[in-house]
């Protein structure tokens, strides 16, 4: 069993305990805002001076307006480690800390390329440069923009709705997922990954049918029952995420 997990059980034991009420429905507060926010506003910031380097400078070769982006990036990447992922993202701390270090990494080579004047290098780290902040973006931005409203719900639900017991809001919760799951299924991938549509598909349905037990469950509820439903849930939204990598 997974750290993710071991912390899930253990919260909602406590708060089961601490409530001495067995199956009796507890309250939950509502989500911050904040939380549920997947955005690192640093990486916007980034975007402004990576499009007219990207489009306008690279292709027409412009190293004189590469150089002044370079300057520009400097404290930019300064300031990546200051950055703190928002709650809704904290599982994808790990891969975010890989992809800075190759960000800036990148970026040093093209730094060096500048102050070398050597116009070859200065084209392959910023083709390089600009590959790793795309990767970057991809971390916070799950590639089928549905998923994104489907882990809103269930952070909250996860996090907040299911180790407090709140059967209304785990309910609402549990439809609201439900109702997005029919775009999910419509969901086309993008060409680069047209391969992995139909893995997409198979996991989408086994998420669908996971919502759709965690529905049933609500309607003769016992906290064990809702819980595991929960957590079912949980295993099977993951499995989705997990076929991009």
């Amino acid at each position: 069993m997974n750290r993710r997990k071991v912390a899930f059980f253990a919260l909602t034991a406590a708060l089961g305990s601490l409530a001495g009420c067995g199956d009796r429905p507890g309250s939950a507060p509502e989500v911050p805002a904040e939380e549920l926010a997947a955005r690192v506003p640093l990486l916007d910031s980034i975007h402004a001076v990576m499009h007219p380097m990207w489009h306008e400078a690279y292709p027409a070769k412009d190293y004189t307006a590469i150089a002044e982006a370079v300057s520009r990036f400097e404290p930019l990447m300064a300031a990546l480690d200051t950055v703190r992922l928002p709650s809704i993202l904290q599982d994808k701390q790990a891969r975010w800390d890989e992809q800075k270090t190759l960000l800036k990494s990148t970026f040093e080579g093209l730094k060096a390329a500048v102050e070398a004047g050597s116009a070859e290098q200065m084209l392959a780290f910023t083709e390089a440069f600009h590959m790793n902040y795309e990767g970057m973006v991809r971390i916070i931005r799950p590639v089928v923009p549905e998923l994104e409203a489907f882990h809103q719900q269930l952070y909250a639900l996860y996090h907040y709705y299911g180790p407090a017991y709140d059967l209304e809001k785990i309910r609402a919760a549990a439809d609201s997922m439900a109702a997005v799951i029919p775009n999910l299924k419509a969901a086309q991938l993008p060409a680069r990954l047209a391969d992995l549509q139909g893995n997409f598909e198979g996991a989408v349905q086994i998420l669908e049918l996971r919502v759709s037990e965690l529905r049933s469950t609500l309607e003769n509820p016992s906290r064990e029952a809702v819980q595991a439903a929960i957590e079912a849930v949980h295993d099977a939204y993951h499995g989705v995420e997990e076929i991009f990598g």
